[in-house]
């Protein structure tokens, strides 16, 4: 019975397909406004920072880079992060409302068609009909077909350059994802060379606390025997207390590192403190990093690429508005069958159809389309100026990781021999004081200098792992779309929140 209705839409279907089709050849070649070319940002042609020790000019190798360090711990921990950061699920949320939007605009490339079966009861309360003998009593009407409603013939390419903006937001997100994913790895690997610093300050604290304590055993034993003061007694149990004091204050830095590197890798604080529980050496940081040169710089930070891909966003948006000037060539129609009884559907005698070509065009707007265009070249501008921003950011990042890398470095070997020359120093004044040829201060500024020299050796050990991940962050992090992928993988097969 409804074979005819169904064979009157499959016709309306392919009848605008077809058309659509034509369409999209005339958009190919046809669109106004301005085609969007690379912006030119001229980068330095050399580095301003030296290029010396442990950076090189050779090409960076940013794969993976943190297993550089040959820290199992760490690598368990970059694995954990990509697979739970809620930063990292977010972002990729939001490559999900990108390319749902990019859907949008391409439907606007296709006419909306609606089908619908309506009956209504219907009674024509005309006296001059009556009057004249038709039939005015009530009647049964089915109706049943397509409609489709006004459709835009995209001559202007109006349409082509709003997908065009939404492709290039796209592919901004994208990029966005693939920076957090660089942020997020970043982040644990400074985080965990804080942990590990922290770790190491405990244990020197501890261990100065020992010597303080072998000191006033020293000095007890030497007042038993007359050979010094209380004085000494009180002065040595003072600094050992103070060394005593400052160990709380670590552990708490401890914990508030270890639970932020918990919530970085998407897990509570408690089962990592307990795969930290046990202290680890500092990872020794790789001996030399190549930068390479300023331009390839540019094509591997996501934050840059995704800034330029927001610049061609907003160039394909003033041809968009631009288009509204021009006039509107649209299509509509309906086809259908009526009857006064549900049979009658099946009857394609009962057929009807209207369709046709409509041209419109906005000539008052009191402005309107004219300060669209020019607001969307002025959000051109600004993502341009945004753009070189960026790369400018970018180029200070690089300068910025290698100077604090290349004098972490120095301060750690210079800080290497003062700890070593405080340590003989020590256990020399150590030996005298037993011997009773040095006074108390002596030993216990002595013993004060290698304390010191041994916790500053420790934080420039530590700024050299951390301002090493640095580095890796600012030449573009080694981004890959094998862990992006295996993250979008898992993120769609999570439960939809309907």
């Amino acid at each position: 019975m409804l074979r005819p209705l169904m064979r009157l839409i499959k016709n309306a279907i392919r009848t605008s397909v077809i058309v659509a089709a034509m369409t999209a050849l005339v958009t190919t070649a046809c669109k106004v406004g301005p085609n969007y070319e690379e912006p030119k940002v001229l980068p330095a042609e050399l580095w301003s920072q030296p290029v010396e020790g442990p950076i090189t000019t050779a090409e960076p190798d940013l794969k993976e880079w943190w297993k550089r360090f040959n820290d199992p711990v760490l690598d368990q921990l970059i694995v954990q992060a990509q697979e739970s950061n809620a930063t990292l699920e977010k972002s990729l949320a939001n490559v999900r409302v990108s390319l749902a939007v990019l859907g949008v605009s391409e439907s606007q490339f296709w006419p909306s068609i609606t089908t619908a079966v309506e009956y209504s009861r219907n009674k024509t309360n005309v006296s001059l009909l009556a009057s004249q003998g038709v039939e005015t009593s009530p009647y049964d009407l089915w109706l049943g077909g397509a409609a489709m409603a006004s459709w835009e013939i995209d001559v202007w390419g109006r349409v082509a350059r709003i997908v065009e903006s939404s492709k290039a937001t796209l592919e901004s997100t994208v990029e966005d994802l693939r920076n957090v994913l660089i942020s997020v790895r970043s982040q644990v690997g400074t985080t965990y060379m804080t942990v590990r610093t922290l770790q190491l300050q405990l244990s020197i604290l501890r261990t100065a606390v020992d010597n303080y304590k072998t000191t006033l055993d020293l000095a007890k034993a030497k007042y038993k025997a007359g050979t010094n003061t209380l004085l000494d007694v009180n002065q040595s149990q003072t600094d050992m207390d103070m060394a005593n004091a400052s160990i709380p204050a670590v552990e708490s830095d401890l914990d508030t590192a270890i639970f932020s590197l918990a919530q970085l890798c998407g897990t509570t604080p408690g089962p990592m403190k307990l795969l930290l529980a046990e202290p680890a050496p500092l990872p020794t940081s790789p001996d030399a990093i190549g930068i390479g040169i300023p331009a390839e710089l540019l094509r591997r930070r996501p934050d840059v690429r995704s800034s330029e891909r927001l610049v061609a966003a907003a160039v394909a948006n003033i041809g968009a508005n631009e288009a509204l000037n021009l006039p509107i060539f649209s299509l509509s129609g309906n086809f259908y069958l009526a009857a006064d009884q549900f049979s009658g559907l099946g009857n394609g005698s009962n057929s009807a159809y209207g369709f046709g070509p409509t041209i419109s065009w906005l000539v008052f707007q009191g402005g309107y389309v004219n300060s669209m265009i020019k607001q969307s070249k002025g959000q051109a501008q600004m993502a341009l100026a945004a753009y070189r921003d960026t790369v400018l950011g970018a180029m200070r990042d690089v300068e910025t990781s290698i100077s604090l890398l290349v004098n972490a470095k120095r301060s750690a070997a210079l800080y290497t021999t003062a700890e070593k020359s405080a340590q003989d120093t020590f256990d020399l004044a150590k030996l005298q004081y037993g011997a009773g040829t040095t006074d108390l201060n002596t030993l216990i500024k002595v013993q004060n200098d290698l304390l010191d020299s041994q916790k500053k050796l420790a934080d420039s050990q530590g700024s050299v792992a951390q301002n090493t991940v640095g580095l890796y962050r600012a030449l573009g992090g080694g981004w890959d779309d094998g862990a992006v992928n295996k993250a979008a993988e898992r993120s769609a097969a999570m439960k939809d929140p309907s």
